[in-house]
């Protein structure tokens, strides 16, 4: 059992060819997480466009369902709003911490997005953002960026999601409509 830190923080987002290939990538981070002693993922989920034109957003069920609903949240100003509907009111807490993003990376996820591309995102530690890239590359990834998110950023929306599901505006089954 690992000893250090499990804040799970950061951010990895990997963009994929298509979502075939993104939910392959997804399971398998699973696996290799399950065999790394001192890794221990936050949670992941899968972005893409579906046949209709509208936004999905897939989390995984390994990990608990609040995670990815926290993935969710910190996604939204990566993808150029495309998850707002999603989120909405909620949306507003995430979109401060997109000060420290180079805003050309943040419109390369939602231009890969847009594009028919599949992106896979991995709520991890400092310590695990070079071994989760190393990873996602491995598994036919095209391009990887790790983001830190400010650990007030964090807990904000951590605590605004299980708010919300307290209320039940947001649930595991909770999908982008």
């Amino acid at each position: 059992m690992s000893t250090k830190p499990d804040k799970n923080n950061m951010l990895v987002v990997g963009v994929f060819e298509d979502v075939t290939k993104a939910k392959q990538a997804q399971k398998d981070i699973e696996l290799w997480d399950e065999s790394q002693p001192d890794i221990k993922l936050g949670g992941s989920t899968v972005l893409y466009k579906d046949e209709h034109g509208k936004i999905r957003d897939e989390r995984s069920s390994k990990f608990d369902w609040k995670k990815g609903a926290l993935i969710g949240l910190l996604l939204v100003p990566l993808t150029g709003g495309l998850l707002l509907p999603v989120y909405g009111a909620l949306a507003g807490l995430a979109a401060t911490w997109l000060k420290g993003i180079k805003r050309e990376e943040a419109d390369q996820v939602a231009s890969a997005i847009k594009q028919g591309n599949a992106v896979v995102a991995v709520l991890c530690d400092e310590y695990e953002i070079k071994p989760v890239s190393e990873e996602l590359k491995r598994l036919g990834c095209k391009n990887v960026i790790g983001y830190v998110v400010p650990e007030s950023t964090t807990a904000q929306v951590e605590n605004a999601v299980n708010d919300a599901a307290a209320r039940g505006d947001i649930t595991s089954q909770h999908q982008v409509s």
